[in-house]
């Protein structure tokens, strides 16, 4: 209950609820969705992205996963056989899903004046067993919001290691603050920086729909074997449980996707 909101979630996204109960045919509507999830709900969410960030995602990029937490329990599993590196300070529950996903979790110790990241601690941490980087910007729970520079500065680092051990590194960006950016600063999204990126999405604080449980992984379609990610995805769904999240959310997410609650009461607390 500690994640709730303190808004509701945008008055389009219940009537839209409203609209699919009362014309959608309801074996369809609250029937489990296909395994890769909705085709127009992944079709759409690409466009979302396409058009916010320039990027050049397809459908078959994109999974539809519960939350932010069933994202990144795809994500992990897809690309991680060792280690993964986090960035002090992180969600704690990192370290369960880390932990549960048969991996080890490093963590770098935080550049305090900033929040942003120590390179020098990053790059002696970084080395032949690392599979993946997580980070989580916007930050929980610090606030801070990693720059431009940080990501280049990461992604120019993740690109050096990839070379020298031999191995593609990913970079897993946990993004569930994406839209709450405070004093008018642009939103810096990781996969612009760096090719081998999965992205994973949460619509509870955007939307304000925490129980609802809905999200996304989209791998950039410029990552090493792109095309698998969300066949993977679906395989691995089956084995965690987080497979095949609400048909009906699914569809009403996919109808608000440029929408967001009215987050400006959180930049004025």
């Amino acid at each position: 209950s500690l994640g709730n909101p303190s808004v509701p979630c945008p008055e389009h996204f219940t009537k839209t609820c409203i609209d699919l109960l009362q014309t959608k045919e309801p074996v369809t509507l609250h029937g489990y969705s296909p395994t890769l999830t909705i085709p127009a709900v992944r079709k759409a969410v690409a466009e979302s992205l396409n058009r916010r960030f320039g990027m050049d995602y397809g459908m078959e990029h994109i999974f539809m996963a519960t939350g932010a937490a069933g994202a990144l329990a795809h994500a992990m599993r897809c690309v991680a056989v060792q280690d993964i590196i986090t960035f002090a300070p992180f969600f704690p529950e990192y370290k369960p899903y880390v932990e549960g996903a048969g991996l080890n979790l490093k963590v770098v110790p935080p550049r305090t004046k900033d929040f942003q990241i120590d390179f020098d601690a990053f790059d002696a941490m970084l080395d032949e067993n690392t599979a993946a980087v997580l980070i989580n910007t916007p930050n929980n729970p610090s606030g801070a919001a990693y720059s431009a520079e940080t990501l280049t500065g990461l992604a120019d680092r993740l690109r050096a290691a990839s070379t020298k051990y031999g191995h593609r590194i990913f970079l897993i960006s946990d993004e569930p603050y994406r839209e709450i950016m405070f004093g008018g600063q642009p939103i810096q999204y990781a996969a612009k920086f760096y090719d081998d990126t999965l992205t994973c999405y949460s619509f509870s604080k955007s939307l304000s729909l925490p129980g609802e449980r809905i999200g996304y992984v989209a791998a950039n379609p410029r990552c090493e074997d792109a095309e698998y990610i969300v066949p993977m995805c679906g395989q691995i769904s089956r084995g965690t449980g987080h497979n095949c999240p609400a048909s009906l959310i699914q569809l009403a997410v996919a109808e608000c996707l440029d929408e967001t609650s009215d987050l400006g009461v959180y930049e004025t607390n």
